[in-house]
């Protein structure tokens, strides 16, 4: 269920300590839906609606796809469309320049009316992803968006919190509010909202400065910077191609909690590759003296030497054992039982093929 793109990226994953996380499209779903538009002016639902997916229309933000359903009016003609990573979108329409994002993206200049205000508040101590469009003199409109947990995601963290991870943070370029109530439902407390992809990269650097280990967790543009600085980074199969270039796993489903096996499988793994180690170390440590001095004959040196690279071999193909594997997942995800070539894991029921 997981696509290594970097193979010595799996040792790396093995000792990660630390494990930071975007929010939108990847703590939560990535498929935000549209719950309300609230026009502020003259202007209608429809018209207000119709701008805004003329603006976005060719976005690869999930805010934009939630509205890229809406058709535009033949007569609204766009130009000099320009897409502002972590701020939002701006275009010309009728002559005046309008913008879709952030409030202090489509606003810069002053500070938002009272009420606008108040309401941006409300909907973010919900969890909404709020974006406002304007002309760059009022808001023309608020458009609120929810977007569900991704499943898997508090399975990923269970796991992750059971194989002795207790570092975890949130990134994210949405309101801090919104962040953080989507930290409190994952058990998330370090939770930063309104940050920069420039933000987010600096704070990834500073951790691992620190001597952190940083496994970063992302899926827009906004992350690739911080994906290509962590010491290793997952993004998910349907992320944006900037976010897939930069990591060095891509998750093929849905399901993050495929990520707990690829631990359990990237720990084994090394502990395989050292004991392998220490035993060509050992072997070749007693041997070799042995040998040179003439104290083994020849025969007994090949049958030994053949002895020790099937002893290394037999020790590696350990990492094909399924029933190996689903005891180590009964340890952070419930009851396992073997049943043929596979193993079930029945707590939460769900069929792990072999994934070596």
């Amino acid at each position: 269920g997981i696509l290594p793109l970097r193979m010595e990226a799996l040792d790396v994953l093995a000792k990660s300590d630390y494990f930071v996380f975007d929010k939108t499209g990847t703590l939560t779903a990535g498929k935000p839906i549209l719950i309300d538009v609230m026009p502020q002016s003259d202007l209608g639902r429809n018209q207000v609606l119709q701008y805004a997916a003329a603006i976005s229309a060719d976005s690869e933000h999930p805010l934009a796809s939630a509205i890229a359903g809406v058709d535009r009016q033949s007569q609204i003609e766009i130009s000099r469309i320009k897409n502002i990573p972590g701020a939002g979108i701006s275009a010309r329409l009728d002559d005046r320049e309008w913008r879709f994002g952030k409030p202090e993206f489509v606003i810069p200049d002053k500070p938002l009316d009272e009420d606008i205000q108040a309401q941006l508040d409300l909907c973010r101590a919900e969890g909404q992803i709020v974006s406002l469009l304007s002309d760059m003199e009022t808001v023309q409109a608020i458009f609120v968006f929810e977007d569900p947990l991704r499943p898997g995601i508090e399975k990923l963290l269970d796991g992750l919190s059971e194989l002795g991870i207790t570092h975890f943070s949130i990134l994210s370029g949405d309101a801090h509010a919104s962040v953080e109530k989507i930290g409190s439902q994952v058990g998330i407390d370090d939770s930063k909202g309104n940050m920069s992809p420039a933000e987010k990269l600096v704070w990834i650097t500073d951790r691992q400065k620190e001597g952190f280990r940083v496994a970063m967790f992302g899926d827009g543009i906004n992350d690739a910077p911080a994906l290509a600085a962590a010491d290793v980074s997952i993004s998910f199969s349907d992320a944006t191609d900037l976010a897939n270039v930069s990591s060095d796993f891509l998750i093929l489903g849905k399901d993050a909690s495929v990520l707990v096996e690829t631990m359990i499988l990237a720990r084994k793994t090394r502990r395989i590759i050292m004991q392998n180690f220490s035993w060509a170390g050992a072997y070749n440590f007693f041997a070799i003296p042995f040998a040179a001095l003439g104290l083994i004959p020849p025969w007994a040196a090949a049958i030994g030497m053949s002895f020790s690279s099937l002893f290394v071999v037999t020790n590696a193909l350990r990492l094909k054992s399924r029933k190996q594997l689903a005891v180590a997942l009964d340890n952070v995800k419930g009851t396992s039982t073997v049943k043929d070539d596979h193993f079930v894991v029945e707590k939460p029921k769900e069929l792990v093929n072999n994934t070596h």
